[in-house]
């Protein structure tokens, strides 16, 4: 699984009035999805603070595409742009072949280099998995059709208003319990990677998308629920 550089690493500092700075960082996010993957990481995107706008670069592009071919969009895409620091796939197991959802984050791996890393941000079965686990930790497998129907839940008892694909508020509505989404979400995949599951397809219910959160959180301007 491709795990990326480390912060680290990536956080390259300069120097500026005596004060160290962020070098310029820029991302790509591309999701097979059009709607609900774009919307939440486009808010992502406009919950950076302000001071880390013009050193952080998000571009965010739904495709409708699945399987391998989302990668080789998002090779060609890194391509033409002149290259990106990180790229990340947001895909979902329900619409992915068992062989080729596991091969996408492989080759994420393997495309990899000194350049750009290309992160496998899968979930399964879908994204829904990591909008629950913004109110709670579950190891029970489920259908694409009970996530969606488990976050609607989760959204009308918490939110009070029910869960809706095409939400352009997802992101903002959700952000105060980011901490405990990603807490939930890195708790599962150590539940399913000590029950020796190898493989993303063998890991229901999972999503790796607590790895974008985990490297750019520190530059939103979120409030979290303590």
């Amino acid at each position: 699984m491709a795990r990326g550089r480390a912060k680290s690493e990536w956080r390259k500092p300069g120097r500026r009035q005596g004060y160290r700075v962020l070098a310029p960082e820029r991302h790509l996010i591309v999701c097979e999805g059009e709607k609900t993957e774009p919307l939440y990481f486009q808010g992502m995107r406009d919950a950076l603070k302000s001071e880390f706008r013009s050193r952080i670069h998000i571009v965010v592009k739904g495709t409708g595409l699945h399987t391998v071919d989302l990668l080789e969009y998002a090779l060609r895409e890194s391509r033409l742009s002149g290259g990106y620091d990180h790229v990340w796939l947001a895909y979902d197991r329900d619409d992915f072949d068992r062989s080729e959802f596991d091969l996408v984050a492989e080759e994420c791996v393997q495309n990899s280099d000194d350049t750009t890393t290309f992160h496998s941000l899968w979930s399964n079965p879908c994204v829904e998995v990591w909008m629950l686990l913004h109110f709670g930790f579950t190891t029970a497998e489920m259908t694409s059709a009970e996530a969606i129907a488990r976050t609607d839940a989760a959204f009308r008892k918490w939110l009070k208003r029910p869960y809706r694909k095409n939400d352009e508020k997802l992101f903002e509505d959700l952000s105060s319990r980011l901490s405990d989404a990603v807490s939930n979400a890195e708790s599962l995949s150590r539940y399913h990677e000590n029950r020796g599951a190898t493989n993303p397809s063998e890991m229901n219910p999972c999503t790796r998308l607590y790895e974008v959160m985990n490297t750019l959180q520190d530059y939103l301007g979120v409030q979290q629920r303590y």
